[in-house]
């Protein structure tokens, strides 16, 4: 590591430790909520964003949306992208008390899977936890290519893959985890539980929340690959492979709810009141007010719900709704000029990431112009790289803040 690269970690883990909100945060589920979650391989940060679409008497319709690098490592062929997108509805009464937790987001298996939840555990598997410390929940093995239906009395059935073990709290207090929430880095309180699957050791971190309690992290299978196969590949290969077989990690939430509108049927237990004491967060980002204030009292916003594909300046459709507040703001103010300002993580040559955040920049005022009709005059662009983080690059939660565009009000 440079000299320059240590003190800029020095730095930005001290201004992390302060600037972090701590009080208690809503994460209301509801239309609109976005949960990006983050995975690192050799050639950087894939992020894969989970979507509400709708909420309705059948239940919470999902949206999985993940664009990744392929690579064969037995060719010479370069790297593939791969985009996928998924749908899952899950019930309102598997919502309340499923104990099946179906975190595999799968083309293979039906929309609609009765007994489970899909980001997260029940309300009655968190109140287990923390009322009696342990409970029997269920996970998944992969699936493989072949289409899997719902009856139990036809193999292969998606059933065939469940993992039920009894699972127990690990930490008598909740562990806070840090997470942007709505362009907010907050520390979100999560129940700890960990479970041996038949041989696959594994833990969980459950938002401390039964109306919403979403899996913020888990390992599947720690080490299940450490020193065997993936260390022979990786010594073949002259490169890192993970040494756990599935992990997650919520590196950003956003949302667009004052209050956590789902109400479940009758009887089901799912709907709850609201937590005392609890902070929700302005919309950030996720509302146009929001952006409208930050620029108008401070000149800057911070805006980390534009997504692109990786290593890319293509403008994922899941930014739609933030460059559409972006487009109303500069409605409202006819006076107001811009710089959108890109900033990349840490991964990658100074010069790569330089250009790249310049091209993203670029790639935002494009939109606006053409899809939104905002003047270009009124737009200015810059791109800074990996020269002004907010956080570490040494994690990814930290690599995912430093990834952002800028708006900041020009005079």
């Amino acid at each position: 590591m440079t000299t320059r690269r240590l003190l800029i970690l020095v730095l930005v883990m001290s201004a992390r430790t302060a600037g972090a909100q701590t009080s208690p945060v809503m994460v209301p589920l509801c239309t609109g909520l976005q949960v990006v979650t983050a995975v690192n391989q050799a050639n950087g940060d894939y992020e894969s964003i989970k979507s509400v679409e709708s909420i309705s008497d059948a239940g919470v319709r999902l949206k999985y949306s993940s664009e990744r690098l392929v690579e064969d490592m037995w060719s010479n062929e370069p790297p593939k992208l791969v985009k996928g997108t998924v749908y899952r509805t899950v019930r309102h009464e598997d919502l309340a008390s499923a104990r099946l937790y179906q975190q595999q987001f799968s083309v293979e298996v039906p929309e609609t899977i009765p007994d489970t939840t899909a980001i997260g555990t029940s309300a009655a598997v968190l109140r287990a936890l923390k009322t009696k410390g342990d409970v029997e929940m269920g996970i998944f093995q992969a699936f493989g290519p072949v289409k899997v239906g719902l009856d139990r009395g036809v193999h292969p059935n998606v059933y065939d893959n469940q993992m039920v073990v009894k699972v127990a709290r690990a930490t008598p207090q909740p562990v806070m985890i840090p997470v942007l929430v709505n362009d907010v880095l907050v520390q979100l309180p999560t129940i700890h539980a960990t479970g041996d699957f038949f041989g696959d050791k594994s833990e969980f971190f459950f938002l401390d929340d039964e109306r919403n309690p979403l899996a913020l992290r888990f390992r599947v299978g720690i080490d299940a690959f450490k020193g065997g196969g993936a260390g022979w590949a990786a010594t073949l290969l002259n490169k890192p492979l993970p040494v756990d077989r599935d992990t997650l990690q919520v590196i950003k939430i956003s949302h667009r709810c004052a209050t956590p509108p789902l109400t479940a049927p009758a009887g089901t237990g799912a709907a709850l009141p609201p937590q005392a004491g609890a902070l929700d967060l302005p919309a950030g980002s996720g509302g146009a007010q929001a952006i409208e204030q930050a620029l108008a009292s401070t000149g800057k916003l911070d805006v980390y719900s534009i997504f692109f594909t990786f290593n890319s300046d293509v403008i994922r459709e899941e930014s739609e709704p933030t460059l559409k507040d972006i487009a109303e703001v500069l409605r409202r103010h006819p006076d107001w000029r811009l710089s959108v300002n890109g900033h990349t993580d840490g991964i990658g040559t100074d010069q790569a990431n330089q250009t790249l955040s310049a091209r993203r920049s670029a790639a935002v005022r494009d939109a606006l112009v053409t899809r939104f009709g905002i003047v270009a005059t009124r737009l200015a662009t810059a791109g800074f790289g990996e020269s002004r983080p907010m956080d570490t690059n040494e994690t990814l939660e930290g690599r995912a803040r430093n990834r952002r565009v800028e708006l900041m009000k020009l005079r």
